[in-house]
């Protein structure tokens, strides 16, 4: 799942692994600005396992959300 959010691009994304879960990540970048004089990205990590892939990546997005709200605030 890829989106806009504020100033940012995010995509979210469910890793499936072996053992049949499926881990929520989130990889975040932000293009230059007055702020930064290069693109930044920023990565979730695994941030937790789920059974579906669904549940993954809506994880991994209201992750995202709630990270880049904390970074402008």
């Amino acid at each position: 799942m890829r989106f806009d959010y504020k100033a940012f691009h995010i995509d979210c994304t469910a890793r499936h692994d072996e053992d049949g879960g499926y881990y929520a990540h989130a990889r975040i970048t932000r293009s230059p600005d007055d702020h930064a004089a290069h693109m930044e990205v920023f990565e979730s990590g695994d941030l937790d396992v789920f059974t579906s892939e669904w549940d993954a990546v809506h994880c991994a997005r209201a992750w995202a959300i709630e990270w880049c709200d904390e970074a402008l605030a």
